[in-house]
């Protein structure tokens, strides 16, 4: 999969509640760590490639669940938040442009 070369997180965390949650996750857990970033794309392909079944990931405000088809996004801090979800698809492709704002 790639990301088109324009990929913009802002105008992509715009489409939906899970898509801003997803880049709120990002912002506030992933940050600029590369090597989270790593894991993350790391557990993806196994994911894709039923290496495993699941992958549970936690930070200081979100708790993700990812599937080989959805990633369910969780508020660790608003308790009332709901619980989003979002393709593994879409969580990939903001991973890659994410970690493709640090490549630069």
């Amino acid at each position: 999969m790639s990301i088109p070369a324009n990929w913009n997180g802002s105008e992509w965390g715009r489409r939906s509640d899970a898509h801003r949650r997803v880049m709120e996750f990002l912002t506030l857990d992933v940050q600029d760590n590369h090597d989270y970033i790593k894991h993350l794309h790391n557990q993806i392909k196994a994911l894709e490639t039923g290496t495993i079944s699941d992958c549970i990931c936690s930070g200081n405000a979100y708790y993700l669940r990812l599937s080989p088809q959805t990633v369910t996004i969780e508020n660790l801090i608003v308790d009332d938040d709901p619980i989003e979800t979002i393709s593994l698809h879409e969580f990939k492709e903001a991973i890659l442009g994410w970690q493709e704002n640090f490549d630069d």
